[in-house]
């Protein structure tokens, strides 16, 4: 299809129908920038994923803050779910954190950090001897290999 307007290629299409009569339009992106129906600013693929944070912000808000270094307002980020530098998530960060905190209310992880025990260090030790003592016999080194054994089975005797 080209465009209505000026025989390009077109990109836009729609269907309008009044009173069951059907108009159907097709612009190039020109016209289509022109008749107001595309922004002249190209469009990222994370634009319509950020501006549904907007939805969270409470409309009261928004008016009062300014982010003091890029002027960026938190209305601006509501409406286009941009931030202007990196100076706004701290202007705005407790507007930031609700709209998060919405979003994926479990902040903080419940599982607790997993120590190493000391079962788990001696396997560890046990691991790098036999390492060492493969490698002694590789070398050729017997009496090492011998000795390296002899702390192996040390090691094996005390988690028994």
């Amino acid at each position: 299809m080209n465009c209505d307007k000026c025989g390009k290629p077109s990109v836009y299409h729609s269907t309008l129908i009044v009173n069951g009569i059907s108009q159907n339009t097709h612009l190039c992106r020109d016209c289509a920038v022109k008749e107001g129906v595309f922004s002249t600013e190209p469009k990222s693929i994370f634009d319509d994923m950020f501006s549904a944070f907007s939805d969270f912000l409470p409309f009261e808000k928004v008016q009062d803050i300014v982010c003091p270094v890029c002027k960026t307002s938190l209305r601006e980020f509501k409406t286009t779910g941009k931030l202007g530098c990196p100076n706004c998530y701290e202007a705005f960060r407790e507007e930031i954190a609700n709209i998060i905190k919405k979003i994926a209310p479990l902040s903080n992880h419940k599982q607790e950090a997993i120590k190493p025990t000391k079962t788990d260090k001696k396997q560890d030790k046990i691991l790098k001897l036999r390492e060492d003592m493969k490698l002694a016999v590789k070398e050729e080194r017997y009496e090492d290999a011998a000795k390296i054994k002899k702390q192996i089975q040390k090691l094996e005797s005390e988690n028994e």
